[in-house]
This record gives structure tokens, sequence and C-alpha cells, in this order.
């Protein structure tokens, strides 16, 4: 395994074999990644937030538990989670959520959300004409609250925590570290780390400064 860092506000795609594993790793505490993943036989197969969620018959996932396409057939399962929590209620941040975003000390007001990133990091891979579709929001707290209010909290994650997916079939993953500021990531957005088996590109790009050299395993 190598690994493979995505920087802050990007995003990050890869192709993955069935019966491989990765990890998502968040190397500082708190930050938030992004997760989508399509199925290489026919893309327009992707995961499903919503059958996730009826599937497994709960609104957070962890260990043990199948990430759903909109087929309603498993693309990836979590073999080992440090975390527990993530979220699969809540959609990804996008540009317009983020102008004028109010946040501790001051607004965030800046270029590209994590739709936006992992858009750019799909093209690369050859998904650049697939829609995003809603995410599994990796290390994410969200909960409903008096059965009616949505909640996003601070995330429980800490330095160095990790999840290991296994994919069901052969497929391709985009992950961004999250670009939102505030409740869930705190105010300083930090990079997610990729462990991904050896001799796999990871394609990285970003709004703020476009695509990058596939990134090499460190």
């Amino acid at each position: 395994m190598k690994t493979h860092r995505i920087p802050k506000q990007s995003g990050g795609a890869f192709h993955v074999d069935g019966g491989e594993t990765f990890d998502v790793v968040t190397p500082e505490p708190r930050q938030v990644a992004d997760l989508v993943a399509f199925s290489r036989s026919d893309p327009s197969e992707a995961f499903s937030q919503s059958y996730t969620r009826d599937l497994n018959g709960k609104i957070r996932i962890s260990e043990g538990d199948h990430l759903y396409t909109t087929a309603g057939e498993p693309i990836l399962t979590i073999t080992r989670d440090d975390c527990g929590i993530h979220d699969v209620l809540f959609g990804p941040c996008t540009e317009w959520m983020l102008t004028d975003r109010p946040i501790e000390g001051g607004v965030q007001n800046e270029p590209g959300g994590c739709r936006e990133n992992l858009a750019l990091a799909m093209a690369e891979v050859g998904l650049g004409d697939r829609p995003v579709p809603d995410t599994m929001n990796v290390f994410q707290q969200s909960t409903i609250t008096d059965q009616v209010y949505f909640d996003v909290r601070e995330s429980p994650a800490n330095a160095g925590d990790a999840v290991t997916f296994r994919a069901e079939r052969d497929a391709t993953v985009a992950v961004s570290a999250c670009s939102a500021k505030g409740i869930a990531s705190g105010t300083t957005l930090t990079p997610i780390d990729l462990r991904v088996p050896d001799g796999t590109e990871v394609h990285v790009a970003s709004v703020l400064d476009g695509p990058h050299e596939s990134t090499r395993g460190v």
C-alpha cells in the first residue's frame, strides 16, 4: 500500500479492482472527507446515499456496512473503522454554499467546494460527463434532533483515524478534503490521505489551482 495526499480543498480520484482495499485517513483532527464511487463496468451506476441509508437501515454507517449503488448493489464495504461516525445525510458542500458563509472569526468566501473538486478529479479519470452524486461524508457527525431538525456537529475524528474500504467490484472512487470551514472540520482546513494498492495512480485536482500531476505514493 502507498500513501497519497489530497491537499486541503482538493479532490482525488483513482481506480480500484474488486477485492482490493484502500484507506481514507485524516492526518489532522476533525477534517472531513467526501467520497463517491462508480461502477467501472457501467459508470451510470454510482454510489447512492439514500439507498445506502435504506438498505443498511441506519443514518450512520461503520464497520461491516456496505455502500450501495443506484441499482441497489454493494460497491464498497467498510472493513475497519477507527472513527465509527460518518454522515450519509448531508450533501457535498458546493460553491454557492461557501459564498459569504459565516464562520467563527469572519466569513468564508472562496471558490469551489467538494462538489466542484470531486467533479474535476472525476474528469481526470474519464468521468467528466457524470454528475457528482450525494456523498458519504467520512468523519462527519450529523444527526436528526427532536425527530425534525438536521444538525451538523464537530467531527469526532482524531489525527490518524482511518477507514478501510473493500471494493466489491471494479470501481472508480473519488475523495475530497472538505472545503467547508465551520462546525464539522473547524476553521483550519487540512489534507486527507489515501492509502491505495501499490501501482495505483491518484489524480488530484482543485478549483483553486486546477489539475495536478498524478500523485506518487510516499
